[in-house]
C-alpha cells in the first residue's frame, strides 16, 4: 500500500469530518448572530423602559400643575386670572392625554413585542447549543 493512498473508509470519514466541521461553523455563526441581535434588542428594551419612566415623570409634573391651577381657580376672584388658570389647567390635561399617555402606550407595545423577540432569540441560541453538542459528539465519533 502506498503512503499517500487513503483507504475508502478513511476517505468517507474525512468527508464526514469536513461536512460536520462545516455544519459546526454554520451553527456557531448562527449562534453568534442571535447573541448579537439579543444584545441589540435588550438595549432597545431598556430604552423603551426609560421612555416610559420619562413620560411618567412628566405626567407627575402635569398632575401637580393641574392641582395647583385648580387651587388657584378656587382661590381667585379675578375673572381674568380664573380664565388664565383654566387655560393652563387645560394645557396640562391635554399634555397628559394627547402626548404622554400615548407615548407610554406606544412604548408598552414596543416592550411587549421586544419580549417576544427576546424569547425567540433565546430559543434560537438554545437550539444552536443543542445542535453544536450533537455535532461535537459526531466529530468525536468520526475522529481519524
Amino acid at each position: 500500500m502506498e503512503e499517500n493512498k487513503v483507504e475508502p473508509d478513511e476517505k468517507d470519514k474525512l468527508g464526514r469530518l469536513r461536512y460536520l466541521e462545516g455544519e459546526k461553523g454554520k451553527q456557531e455563526k448562527r449562534k453568534s448572530v442571535y447573541i448579537q441581535q439579543l444584545e441589540e434588542i435588550q438595549e432597545s428594551l431598556e430604552s423603551n423602559k426609560k421612555e416610559i419612566e420619562y413620560n411618567e415623570g412628566w405626567i407627575r409634573f402635569h398632575d401637580d400643575s393641574i392641582e395647583n391651577h385648580k387651587k388657584k381657580i378656587q382661590e381667585t376672584f379675578d375673572l381674568n386670572e380664573k380664565i388664565d388658570q383654566e387655560k393652563k389647567l387645560e394645557f396640562h390635561k391635554k399634555q397628559i392625554e394627547e402626548h404622554h399617555n400615548k407615548s407610554i402606550e406606544y412604548h408598552r407595545k414596543e416592550i411587549e413585542f421586544i419580549k417576544r423577540e427576546i424569547q425567540i432569540f433565546e430559543d434560537g441560541i438554545k437550539k444552536c447549543e443543542e445542535q453544536l453538542e450533537f455535532i461535537n459528539g459526531k466529530l468525536e465519533e468520526n475522529k481519524i
